[in-house]
């Protein structure tokens, strides 16, 4: 079911930094750059069962390890396997100065399925998110299977349409 919202696609830095405040609002400590990259996969797997379109404006890569936008592996690379206790930090386009963005608080309609989905996966470690992407059948699984760089979008909205029968 697609909303009669205008369609936004957000800058994936500005969606990590706005899992990364909510989880020091919420403190939530666990958030590496494992769990980041899965929560993103989830919001941009809801994003599309639910709207109809991404949540970020850059594919999902099938590496190894699961699901991952490279921009974000790039900018908390750093950071390993241990929590991330910093925001990624970009050109603000308003001032032309470096600044840490996150989603305007303003907008409804992302924070209608960013909410469920912190809601939905927050407690889970990295660790367990990743499982949950490695499953038989995924997206992800289908895509390495079949020497696939890139997670089709189509798919992980099939994907996350059939899981919202199953929660159901």
């Amino acid at each position: 079911m697609t909303n009669s919202a205008p369609t936004v696609i957000y800058k994936p830095s500005w969606v990590a930094n706005t899992f990364l405040v909510r989880a020091r609002e919420d403190r939530i400590s666990d958030v590496d750059p494992l769990k980041l990259q899965k929560l993103m996969y989830c919001l941009h797997g809801w994003n599309l069962a639910v709207r109809g379109h991404p949540a970020v404006g850059e594919r999902f890569e099938a590496w190894p390890h699961g699901p991952v936008l490279s921009s974000i592996y790039h900018q908390f690379k750093s950071y390993g396997g241990f929590r991330i206790h910093g925001l990624a930090e970009e050109i603000d386009p308003t001032t032309g100065e470096k600044a840490t963005l996150i989603v305007a608080k303003s907008d409804e309609n992302f924070y209608e399925v960013f909410d469920r989905v912190w809601d939905r996966y927050k407690k889970f470690s990295g660790l367990k998110l990743s499982e949950m992407t490695h499953q038989p059948n995924t997206p992800w699984s289908y895509a390495r299977k079949n020497g696939l760089q890139y997670i089709s979008d189509q798919m992980i909205r099939n994907h996350f349409i059939e899981l919202s029968h199953v929660a159901a």
